[in-house]
């Protein structure tokens, strides 16, 4: 074989290392998760204003059905049955098994800023999980971030908590919720799917259906209240909640370590704050701010010493 001095010109840079417009691109997906997962929120706080919020869940996830179908018909006729009924379950944990409690607690009257901040245990049971799993194992610095994450956040949302709004147990809801969740996340890192994405959220979706069309018949009615301001919430659940909050959540997952999308999930309930407070008026102190802050240092830890 004849010898080519162009197979010595080797690229003096590793391409699979992150440039500045990948940094961005990493930030702003991480961003858009955090954005779309306080939106829940919000929209249950709506929501709950209009009618009962099983019912409106109910709906929502008839719609994002509906929305999801043009753009899955052709796979599903390929569909690997026995990888459909993996994403059937994770949709059963991850979706009913999260949001259905967490909606409660918000229609019983835990405000949306305790909501988030007993939520966001997820990020610790997270990465408490990823211990069991090869390669994503938190080290040395990272628990300091996080051990600052966690006393911001908690600064952050307490000025939020009020335990006299609702019943005692409606705040043990939110946890049930969380470990749902968690469960579902650490096994769909373990056991990650090539199916496309639309397609698992979509069968993640339909599984929810027949849980949430039984607990909103249990509430009253399947039939739904007939104001705008009922489409509205409804539409900003399908559309910012399932399809931007799930949908960034399990790309996020897929593309980054189970630390860092954790680690960004710790700006949820201060977003989730400022949210509330600009909608709905809620009191935002200075405490809070300093609480943001702190969530921001605690980030900025544990970030610099995880790998892309």
């Amino acid at each position: 074989m004849a010898f080519r001095p162009t197979a010595l010109l080797v690229a003096s840079t590793d391409p699979r290392r992150p440039t500045q417009a990948m940094w961005l691109v990493h930030g702003a997906l991480l961003a858009a998760m955090v954005l779309s997962w306080s939106s829940g929120f919000i929209g249950y706080r709506y929501v709950a204003e209009q009618g009962g919020v099983f019912l409106a869940t109910f709906w929502r996830f008839v719609l994002a059905a509906l929305v999801l179908l043009p753009f899955v018909m052709g796979e599903l006729r390929r569909l690997d049955w026995r990888d459909g009924g993996r994403q059937g379950l994770i949709g059963l944990f991850a979706i009913a098994g999260y949001i259905g409690p967490i909606a409660k607690a918000i229609e019983c009257g835990v405000a949306p800023g305790t909501t988030a901040l007993i939520a966001n245990l997820l990020p610790l049971m997270i990465v408490l999980m990823a211990g069991f799993i090869p390669g994503q194992r938190t080290r040395g610095w990272q628990w300091l971030g996080l051990s600052i994450c966690v006393s911001g956040m908690v600064i952050a949302s307490g000025s939020g908590v009020a335990l006299g709004t609702a019943a005692g147990w409606a705040y043990g809801l939110p946890l049930v919720g969380v470990m749902s969740l968690a469960a579902a996340t650490h096994y769909q890192k373990q056991r990650p799917s090539q199916m496309p994405r639309l397609l698992a959220l979509f069968i993640q979706v339909c599984a929810c259906l027949p849980v949430f069309a039984v607990l909103a018949a249990y509430e009253g009615s399947l039939q739904p209240v007939a104001t705008l301001s009922f489409g509205v919430g409804v539409g900003w659940l399908v559309i910012l909640s399932t399809l931007g909050g799930y949908g960034f959540y399990w790309l996020c997952l897929q593309r980054y370590s189970l630390q860092r999308v954790s680690s960004a999930l710790f700006l949820t309930p201060p977003v989730t704050m400022l949210w509330a407070h600009l909608q709905f008026g809620d009191a935002l102190t200075l405490i809070s701010v300093v609480g943001i802050g702190l969530t921001l240092i605690g980030l900025w830890v544990f970030n610099r010493r995880v790998r892309a």
